[in-house]
């Protein structure tokens, strides 16, 4: 008898977990592609497009399905090539999708309440040139959807810490948990506002063997504090006249001191090797949130600071000539 009664408990607390089961499903139509035509679905939640799942596309048609360990991820439908590509707010729920070959950013989703957000503010900032405006009233104005969220960690540096503070203090509790309330926090106790004039602030990260290395280990000379990202095209553009400039200045007392904004390690060592990168390269793999990137209020990738002999910030990103002009007037 209690052997029953324990398998129909077992069996109650199954029916029971299948009933609050809760997955999503991605119901697509992607006109004018050849059956067979691969589709990813990534998390590109913290910048770098992390592997969900895969599909293909049959007579204009395709499918995605699974559970999401978090409430609201956002994700990309993309090709292999990148050519068609379109941003989601994945929730678990059925979501439908309605997007054509070349145009592919431009798809119509249904079924997410966090696209739904998105559309509204898309609506307002359409046609606008400069949307950091509308977009901190919409933060303001809607602090329950993880769209807010988003825009504030985006904008923490262009906005500062007073605003970001109030806008972050009206998230619900929910929100500030997810991984754009934590970087919000996350700038709000570290970053420093370092400007011109100011005394560098220390930090430390591991560099290529691993090693921790100090900002202030460089003490005594002058520093290029740069800021970079192996995915980041302009970043990779400007290499080789900085690797021209270093070679041109590191014996007289010059030093690169290299932050990336990485995620993926051998994408990382691959560019560094690839572009020559001979001096002092570190990161902590937390793509754009890198820490050091928080604590300099960092928002767009190169961003470097020029620190003197006594530690003094007193430039922010020179480049080229007017670079190559500084260093030599402070290393004559």
């Amino acid at each position: 008898m209690k052997n029953i009664v324990l398998l129909l408990t077992i069996i109650l607390i199954f029916s029971s977990s299948f009933r609050n089961f809760k997955a999503y499903k991605i119901i697509g139509i992607a006109q004018g592609f050849s059956d067979s035509t691969l589709l990813y679905l990534d998390n590109i939640t913290d910048g770098s497009f992390k592997h969900i799942d895969s599909t293909f596309i049959i007579n204009e048609k395709f499918t995605f399905k699974g559970v999401l360990k978090e409430k609201i991820v956002k994700t990309s439908i993309r090709t292999p090539d990148f050519e068609n590509r379109c941003y989601v707010w994945l929730e678990n729920s059925i979501i439908h999708f309605n997007g054509e070959k070349g145009k592919f950013k431009d798809a119509i989703i249904k079924g997410s309440k966090s696209q739904d957000d998105q559309y509204r503010l898309n609506a307002l900032t359409n046609n606008v040139a400069d949307t950091k405006a509308i977009e901190y009233e919409f933060a303001k104005n809607n602090p329950n959807t993880i769209i807010s969220a988003y825009l504030v960690s985006v904008y923490c540096s262009t906005w500062g810490k007073e605003k970001v503070k109030k806008l972050y203090n009206n998230f619900s509790s929910e929100l500030k948990h997810t991984y754009y309330g934590k970087h919000i926090a996350d700038f709000l106790t570290f970053n420093k506002a370092i400007k011109i004039g100011d005394t560098y602030a220390n930090f430390s990260q591991k560099d290529i063997h691993q090693n921790t290395i100090h900002l202030s280990d460089f003490k005594g000379k002058v520093i290029l504090l740069e800021f970079w990202g192996s995915w980041c095209g302009p970043c990779r553009e400007g290499n080789p006249e900085l690797v021209s400039i270093y070679t041109d200045f590191k014996n007289k007392g010059f030093e690169i001191f290299g932050v990336g904004a990485e995620t993926d390690k051998t994408q990382w060592l691959n560019a560094i090797e690839k572009d020559n990168l001979a001096w002092t390269n570190v990161t902590d793999f937390k793509g754009d949130k890198n820490n050091a990137a928080i604590i300099y209020g960092v928002s767009y990738y190169p961003t470097n600071f020029l620190i003197d002999r006594t530690g003094t910030v007193i430039a922010r990103d020179l480049t080229g000539e007017k670079l190559r002009e500084k260093l030599k007037e402070m290393l004559q």
